[in-house]
């Protein structure tokens, strides 16, 4: 998978960014609430089972989503390109006295290659929130489908692009959010064509999943699914 410089510009804005708001991030006012209900519209969207559903948690953060998605699971292995992001996410595993072979993140830039994560494949990839924060979609949403069994099911949860009365895209983000490219959200075609160009199926996109708070503003966040073929 290529990697532009563009690319490479938001990664390093992006690691930086979370590495120094790691120890912080779960007190941001609303994080865990949006958590919760990004667990619930996956729930919704996948029936988990306890007895046998491994999952990747990309761009995991501290592990909010997972920590909610833990109790339905046989394994979640996280995945962030920030260590501080990751270590905030084992501390918080270690305390709660839950094994690190049912739960763990790890430092990694995935690039979708055979040797990563130990070649391990799972039922479920999913990505909360932090789709907005990837330059190129397209490719990002190729790599994580490579992490899929066949038949194996990716699920995003993200702002949901809006535009006013004369077209133009709101913007969610604030401007000065240098780490962020796509400040508006994404919209259906955004993703329809990120998963297609994967190979994916079955493609589900549900724009009003969620109501959450961000940045003090009211926003929607879609969930969308698409399938691995068998």
């Amino acid at each position: 998978m290529s990697t532009t410089g563009t690319t490479d510009h938001y990664a390093a804005a992006n690691k930086a960014h979370f590495n120094t708001i790691a120890h912080e991030y779960d007190e941001i006012p609303h994080a865990a609430e949006g958590a919760r209900r990004s667990a619930e519209a996956m729930r919704k969207a996948y029936v988990f089972t306890q007895e046998a559903t491994t999952v990747m948690d990309y761009a995991c953060g501290t592990g909010l989503v997972s920590r909610e998605l833990v109790p339905y699971c046989k394994r979640i292995v996280g995945v962030d390109i920030s260590q501080g992001m990751v270590d905030q996410f084992n501390n918080r595993v270690y305390n709660q006295g839950i094994p690190p072979e049912e739960m763990q993140a790890v430092c990694a830039e995935l690039k979708g290659i055979p040797g990563e994560l130990g070649d391990e494949k799972f039922d479920v990839v999913l990505c909360s929130a932090a789709y907005h924060h990837f330059t190129s979609i397209d490719e990002v949403t190729l790599m994580l489908a490579y992490f899929l069994k066949p038949g194996g099911v990716l699920l995003v949860v993200d702002i949901s692009k809006r535009e006013d009365a004369h077209g133009h895209v709101q913007h969610v983000i604030p401007h000065h959010a240098h780490h962020v490219p796509h400040k508006g959200g994404l919209s259906e075609s955004d993703m329809h064509k990120a998963f297609e160009n994967a190979g994916l199926q079955s493609f589900e996109f549900d724009s009003d999943a969620i109501r959450a708070i961000h940045n003090g503003h009211n926003v929607r966040l879609f969930i969308a699914k698409g399938l691995k073929p068998l």
